[in-house]
């Protein structure tokens, strides 16, 4: 009997708790663990020490940031070097990989240069033999190998006018004046070109061109002076012959064309001191006697 007893005392105390538990069961669904002031003051705690832990944290950042700073500054400046010395390396790289380009580029165009003139020097050869043929495909090979050989378009042209063909000449010609346009050869041959042509008038705009490259040459005026005595501009013909006589003085031909044309202006005082000159370094002229007879009918 009495080992059954606790058993009961048991079982009575077990049913006790469940009937409270079930009786309490709907007020403990609705309780908000949250709420209680143990938890939230766990919370705050929590808290606390989350924070805590956060700024610590923040200021070992700092600290460890302000110890590295010094090293990370030296990166800086070693990283900063680095890229100026890539840079100087490509810098530099570049700059012998294009003087070594126009290195190249320089030796062939001197290469070309001498070839273009040697090519000119057969051309010329092939001329004088009147062989027009080749002389006109090596100046033309010349020309491809230098296009600003001058002597190789003069070359050319000179081919051109010697076979008739004086507007290929002519325009051959005046392309130099385009590479120089102070060049009095190439003046004096489109003068030549346009008298061949009857053009006198442009051959004298020609021979001007001459005169002012080179004013010191006197038998460029005495050409000038024949074109314009054959258009009657005596005028301008009279300025020429004077300025061939200030060149040359006592050459009796340029006093003797001074003289005519100062007798046809009817220049008496000019005609007598074209007389008395040419009197004085040729007293046998034949045409003296001519002369006075025409300067006294003035």
């Amino acid at each position: 009997m009495f080992s059954i007893l606790p058993f009961i005392l048991i079982a009575g105390s077990f049913g006790v708790i469940v009937y409270i538990i079930v009786k309490k069961y709907p007020q403990l669904l609705l309780l908000d663990v949250g709420t209680l002031p143990e938890v939230q003051e766990s919370k705050k705690k929590d808290e606390i020490i989350r924070k805590k832990a956060e700024i610590q944290t923040e200021k070992s950042y700092k600290k460890f940031g302000a110890m590295l700073e010094p090293f990370i500054h030296v990166l800086k400046v070693i990283q900063l070097k680095f890229r100026i010395l890539v840079g100087n390396i490509y810098r530099k790289s570049l700059h012998e990989h294009t003087s070594i380009a126009k290195q190249v580029t320089h030796i062939e165009k001197i290469q070309k240069i001498e070839e273009s003139s040697h090519l000119v020097v057969q051309a010329h050869q092939d001329a004088e033999q009147e062989d027009f043929v080749t002389a006109e495909k090596k100046y033309l090979a010349a020309i491809k190998q230098n296009p600003k050989n001058k002597d190789a378009y003069k070359g050319l042209a000179q081919v051109y006018f010697e076979q008739e063909q004086t507007d290929e000449a002519k325009e051959i010609y005046k392309f130099i004046l385009q590479l120089d346009d102070q060049d009095e050869e190439v003046y004096l041959k489109l003068g030549e070109i346009a008298e061949e042509q009857g053009k006198l008038e442009e051959a004298v705009e020609y021979y001007q061109q001459v005169v002012l490259i080179n004013p010191n040459n006197p038998q460029r005026f005495v050409l000038l002076f024949d074109l314009l005595f054959e258009l009657t501009q005596y005028e301008t013909a009279l300025e020429a012959i004077e300025q061939a006589l200030e060149l040359e003085p006592q050459n009796p031909k340029y006093l003797d064309k001074f003289i005519e044309t100062s007798i046809l202006l009817r220049r008496k005082d000019l005609a007598e001191i074209g007389y008395r000159d040419l009197r004085m370094i040729n007293p046998d002229n034949q045409k003296l006697v001519s002369f006075e007879e025409r300067i006294d009918d003035i």
